[in-house]
């Protein structure tokens, strides 16, 4: 299990790049490591504070929960869970970033239980 980490700050100083990937993860579920876990409630279009409050605060267990986004140079990262006792799983996804668009590089991490 992640722990959840209060990746906000960098949220909202790299809205752009967040919210394209948040875009893909919604529209690419099926192509994406832990994509199953995915809700069709993903709103990239929400206030960000709305997206970190419903995806990553209070009790957590059993949910969809973003546990951390990270940039580093021309790389983005955003991992996530869903994780209950004996199931669910997550990922932790990176994406090349140029300017402000995404591509999707591959997993750097995937549970599954």
């Amino acid at each position: 299990m992640l722990k959840t980490q209060n990746y906000l700050s960098v949220a909202e100083a790299n809205e752009t790049v967040f919210r394209n990937i948040l875009r893909d993860l919604k529209a690419n579920r099926a192509k994406r490591a832990g994509g199953k876990y995915i809700p069709n409630d993903l709103d990239p279009e929400a206030p960000l504070e709305a997206i970190y409050k419903k995806f990553s605060t209070g009790d957590r267990y059993g949910i969809f929960t973003i546990t951390d986004f990270t940039l580093n140079d021309d790389t983005a990262t955003i991992a996530f869970q869903d994780v209950a006792t004996l199931s669910g799983g997550g990922a932790t996804l990176a994406y090349n970033i140029a300017s402000t668009e995404v591509e999707y590089a591959g997993p750097q991490f995937v549970m599954m239980s």
